[in-house]
């Protein structure tokens, strides 16, 4: 397999890895400019910076810049008679003499987006969150909704009853929910099924208007107690930018997603009106 392909398949996948390049290299290096190793865990990478202490050592940065999230460049001595240690030359104990420069390319996870109910709200949002840092995962009980040609712009799509896959499904650190099923004949099942499992997301969006935003809450009360913490639930859904066709109200929702993913949660009104079925 080619090492590019073994790349795309992973960003595919959504999951995450370091790419480690051999950038520059003086006198006898074992890995030449241009050698790389795709690294995803200690015992998952594809490639090779020159094998030897070099390649344990790019396998071993890679796994902490993995953890920290940050690129960049580390410049080895490969020598057995030096040392030459500081916070951007390393010294390892290898015959070759010479040095090498590693360039750390870090490709870390995308958010994951839930996204139950692929109509025209659904379908606008994927939409606008493709050139954005998400992988979105669309469930639908519908075989009309639920493929690629309908919804070209998500990672996955399911053709599924929508509480059997909230039932089972293993959502991802850091995710997001968005319910939005047809009629809204499935809203609270599903969004009690989240709660009742005690799953952990950094927002859970329920299109709704404000009086049925009220009712969801007050039912989830009765039913988990008064002490339930409700503050990763959005209902109403999105920001109030104005706008009630589905294109409008899913630019509100991806503008609310945004500002929770990066902290900046406004104490604007959500959207007044009643969403059109």
């Amino acid at each position: 397999m080619q090492i590019e392909k073994y790349i795309y398949e992973l960003k595919q996948q959504n999951r995450p890895f370091v790419i480690a390049t051999v950038v520059k290299q003086e006198g006898s290096v074992p890995g030449k400019v241009g050698f790389k190793i795709v690294v995803q865990s200690e015992k998952e990478f594809y490639g090779t910076v020159g094998g030897g202490a070099i390649e344990v050592e790019a396998i071993q940065e890679s796994l902490e810049r993995l953890k920290s999230g940050a690129s960049g460049t580390r410049e080895y001595l490969l020598s057995k008679n030096a040392s030459e240690n500081s916070n951007s030359v390393k010294t390892l104990p290898m015959n070759c003499s010479g040095r090498v420069w590693i360039y750390y390319e870090v490709h870390g996870s995308l958010s994951t987006l839930y996204l139950f109910g692929g109509g025209h709200v659904g379908n606008a949002l994927l939409y606008y969150l493709k050139p954005l840092s998400y992988y979105t995962i669309l469930i639908d009980n519908r075989p009309e909704f639920a493929n690629k040609e309908k919804n070209p712009n998500a990672h996955e799509i399911h053709l599924s009853d929508y509480l059997e896959y909230a039932s089972k499904f293993q959502p991802k650190e850091n995710s997001f929910a968005v319910i939005m099923t047809h009629g809204h004949n499935f809203d609270y099942l599903i969004l009690q099924k989240l709660f009742e499992r005690k799953l952990k997301f950094n927002y859970i969006g329920v299109i709704a208007s404000k009086t049925k935003a009220a009712a969801l809450r007050k039912d989830l009360k009765k039913e988990f107690g008064e002490a339930i913490d409700l503050s990763m639930l959005h209902s109403p859904i999105g920001l109030d930018i104005g706008g009630t066709t589905a294109s409008e109200i899913a630019l509100c929702i991806a503008a609310e997603m945004q500002s929770i993913k990066y902290g900046e949660s406004q104490k604007s009104p959500y959207l007044k009106n009643k969403i059109p079925s």
